[in-house]
């Protein structure tokens, strides 16, 4: 009967799933200073402008606001959020919730038993005699004396008052293991929830600390949360559990007090890193289990879980895979090699089923205030090729209307809000994001590839701290591995991989001529060069081989298992060892995407009647070819998300005409039969000279600040930064007006260079917004012969204006905690910022199109 409850629960939490396709955004509240007035004005606005859902993540306050302040999951943060799931409802919302404050996981009713453990080797070489050696502060979990010859000797019962007091026969080795607990707190943490970080790798007390939540949410007179919300495994310093020995010897089969010099790296290197694979893997298993009893857990609650694996020690296609929306992240910048790290999220949830895979996007993509949409537009395009469809703003704090501008701001952010300038054109982005995303939804995944990601590797090189697989150090752990270069050479060729873990391996069926997992299906296994394997895994491979599976090793197989004590493996010859991946793939009619040879990159879907595509120019030039498809068709259609506009395209022996600019992106549907019912895609290309429209140009400055400018008359388009003082420090909307004479025909709009977003009219008509290069309208029967006035309002970012605060010496900057830094976490200072380059920069010219 529970279970049936439970089943019934989470059934109406997904009938009334908010729409994924919009963008979602982290939603910061500072100190939980919330009220219902603001919660309402703010989620309206939301809605408004096409955010389709928040994400709720308690922080540290602001400065002189604090009897704002609500404790963390008290009766009023409680009422609070009450309230704010009953506005999402009201307006078509989502709502998700971080399982705490700040992060990682913890509070203050996370005790020191509870909390995250560190762990303290203790090496001492003694001779014969007395020996009085002082231990680190912390609790013994084993002590044992090694010999020249002879047994070991336990020497945790000769220890008083912190010191070991033993009589050695002869010279020894002492090695040992201490705990200290607790070694974190909370990082940002909001009122109510400053304490102790929790273990990792504890599952009960993980179980302990989420009873604290059972109360506050049963409260909840609105709809739960529709997911709770892990941020990524930043539990620094844990290396430890109390139930650690225990454990270890369940899953290993021997106790790791046997093997305690192994352990620090003495002895062979092979006993070395075995003993090293096995304290991985053991602590792989418990964090595991530990993510595991939390969406348990949230399932309770009628709700899904959103969790970025990355950071932590373990396999991160196993723990992306436990939660209900796998999260990945982009940080600072985006480079082709980041690919095959952004793809274990959407491997996870491929081949767990899971539809959709979320990122924190655009987090420190630049300095503050200073990310142009341009960057924007690219950063989302790169994480959609990296197999996100789920994109969550980082993102948009919680502002009261009466704190003014720039308002409550978070450090760590691309200001996607209302104050950062980015926002009053920010439905044109949004609405791009929804297109390509409500694609990206559709259908299930077309993968031609599985790669298997040898993991066992990673874990069996010793080294004296525990490594974290997290998407800042990847070139250490991923990048130039024979498994990061076979994926490499995948994407760059257009054959769509999926990563495969061990456990995940375990799903993997041939049924009917076809590597299967659930409803998904794959023309090839390959796994990469690589030493280490379960034997679970190799006999998995021999057993998929034997049934006449397309699995292949490239380079070398693997010739051991891993950790202790290790066998030698060997495959049959059914398993082929290919040395050029291509080539391999081509034995099975495997090919690269044709399109990908001119540089375009993509993501394909299968839908019930074909399949659908988003294209993107990965390029630095313009793509005009005739390319075909893999994948046989007998109708397309093209969308451009950044407008709608949609046609089928030419066709010519199988080919479409595809025509591309420098960045530009296209979405594709085609049909395995039938025809679409669309007009015939234009491609808008030039028909004869462009037309320059000169001016002059009235400037009027319409709302922003630190002052309004008065207006400007302008014979030739510049930034309005070069307009005077008032000017340079300008940030807010100016509107440009001219008059032109024109000849009746079809012409483009092109307004050139824009700093940064803009709306567009026509002789009182308007023609659309436009928040990223090209900026470029159609004018169809808008534009009349003879005289017409064209208008363009045209947003700055919020740089010149934040810049003239600092040199005023404005305290605008006033948060607890971190307060507010920069890009490279010192104390953010702009005053000595140039103003950027502002409005409309042109040259803007009448395209005749043919």
């Amino acid at each position: 009967m529970r279970l049936l409850i439970l089943v019934l629960a989470l059934a109406t939490q997904l009938s009334a799933a908010p729409d994924t396709s919009k963008p979602w955004t982290r939603w910061w509240w500072l100190g939980s200073g919330v009220d219902k007035e603001n919660l309402t004005r703010q989620l309206e606005s939301f809605a408004a402008a096409g955010i389709g859902g928040v994400e709720i993540c308690p922080i540290y306050g602001a400065k002189g606001y604090e009897e704002r302040d609500l404790p963390f999951l008290s009766p009023q943060w409680t009422d609070m959020l009450d309230h704010t799931s009953r506005e999402c409802e009201r307006l078509g919302l989502g709502l998700d919730l971080t399982t705490g404050t700040g992060w990682p996981f913890g509070g203050p009713w996370v005790s020191d038993e509870m909390a995250s453990h560190r762990m303290i080797p203790f090496r001492k070489d003694v001779d014969a005699g007395q020996v009085t050696v002082e231990l680190p502060k912390g609790r013994i979990e084993c002590l044992v004396a090694y010999p020249e010859s002879g047994d070991p000797v336990d020497l945790s019962g000769q220890v008083i008052d912190g010191k070991i007091s033993w009589q050695a026969d002869g010279p020894h080795r002492i090695r040992g293991i201490l705990s200290q607990s607790p070694i974190q707190k909370v990082k940002r943490a909001a009122p109510g929830g400053a304490g102790n970080v929790l273990d990792p790798f504890s599952p009960l007390s993980l179980t302990k600390y989420l009873q604290r939540f059972d109360a506050p949410l049963k409260r909840l007179g609105a709809p739960q949360p529709r997911a709770h919300f892990h941020d990524s495994f930043e539990y620094y310093g844990a290396s430890w559990t109390p139930r650690l020995l225990e454990v270890f010897e369940e899953r290993q089969g021997y106790d790791l007090r046997d093997q305690l010099p192994a352990f620090f790296g003495e002895g062979d290197e092979e006993t070395v890193d075995r003993v090293a694979h096995d304290y991985r893997e053991t602590l792989d298993f418990l964090h595991h289990a530990y993510l595991s009893r939390w969406n348990r857990w949230a399932r309770t609650h009628g709700s899904l879980t959103r969790n970025q694996a990355h950071g932590s020690p373990g396999n991160l296609l196993d723990h992306y895979a436990v939660a209900d929306i796998p999260e990945t992240e982009i940080f600072r910048h985006v480079e082709d090699n980041q690919i095959p790290t952004l793809q274990f999220a959407a491997s996870a949830a491929h081949l767990s089923g899971h539809p959709l895979v979320s990122a924190e996007s655009f987090t420190w993509l630049g300095e503050h205030f200073q990310v142009k949409p341009a960057a924007l537009k690219a950063a989302a395009d790169f994480l959609w090729l990296g197999g996100v469809n789920h994109i969550f703003f980082h993102g948009i704090p919680y502002t009261p209307e009466e704190a003014g501008w720039p308002g409550w701001l978070f450090y760590a952010s691309t200001h996607m809000g209302e104050n950062g300038g980015l926002w009053r054109d920010l439905p044109a982005f949004n609405d791009y994001i929804h297109r390509v995303q409500q694609v990206l939804q559709s259908g299930r995944p077309d993968t031609a590839v599985l790669l298997y990601f040898p993991i066992h590797d990673l874990w069996s090189e010793h080294s004296e701290d525990l490594p974290l697989f997290t998407i800042h150090n990847q070139t250490e752990w991923l990048h130039g591995t024979p498994f990061h270069r076979a994926a490499m050479s995948l994407w760059e060729n257009g054959i769509p991989c999926d990563h495969l873990s061990d456990r995940l391996l375990e799903k993997l069926e041939f049924k009917d001529g076809q590597l299967r997992v659930g409803e998904l299906a794959f023309r090839s296994l390959v796994v990469p060069s690589h030493r280490h394997m379960p034997a679970a895994s190799a006999a998995k491979l021999e057993a998929l081989a034997a049934a006449g599976a397309p699995v292949a090793f490239l380079g070398d197989p693997p010739t051991t298992t891993p950790g202790m004590p290790g066998e030698a493996l060997e495959f049959p010859d059914s398993i082929p060892v290919a040395t050029d991946l291509l080539a391999h793939l081509a034995t099975l009619d495997i090919e690269p995407e044709p399109m990908s040879g001119h540089g375009v990159r993509f993501v394909r879907r299968v839908t019930d009647d074909g399949h659908a595509w988003f294209l993107v120019n990965h390029g630095d030039e313009p793509i005009d070819a005739w390319v075909g498809l893999t994948t046989p068709f007998a109708a397309a259609l093209f969308t451009d998300p950044a407008n709608d506009r949609s046609g089928r395209p030419e066709l010519r022996d199988g080919k479409l005409h595809l025509v591309l600019g420098p960045g530009e992106s296209r979405l594709l549907r085609t049909l395995a039969e039938g025809e679409f019912e669309a007009v015939e895609w234009d491609d808008r290309q030039p028909a004869g000279e462009a037309i320059a429209i000169g001016g002059p140009w009235k400037v009027e400055f319409l709302d922003g600040g630190p002052e309004v400018p008065s207006p400007q008359q302008l014979d030739e388009l510049v930034s309005w930064t070069e307009a005077g003082k008032e000017a340079a420090a300008f940030s807010g909307t100016a509107r440009y007006t001219t008059t032109f004479e024109a000849e009746p025909g079809r012409y483009l709009l092109d307004l050139g260079e824009v700093g940064e977003t803009c709306r567009v009219s026509l002789n009182g008509e308007e023609l659309g917004r436009s928040f990223f290069p090209p900026h470029r309208f159609e004018l169809g029967d808008r534009l009349k012969e003879g005289s017409n006035t064209l208008e363009v309002e045209v947003t700055n970012l919020a740089a010149n204006h934040i810049a003239e605060l600092d040199r005023r010496g404005v305290e605008w900057k006033a948060f607890h905690e971190i307060n507010f830094v920069n890009i490279d976490y010192k104390p953010f200072d702009a005053s000595g910022w140039k103003p950027l380059p502002s409005g409309l920069l042109g040259p803007v010219r009448l395209v005749p199109i043919d």
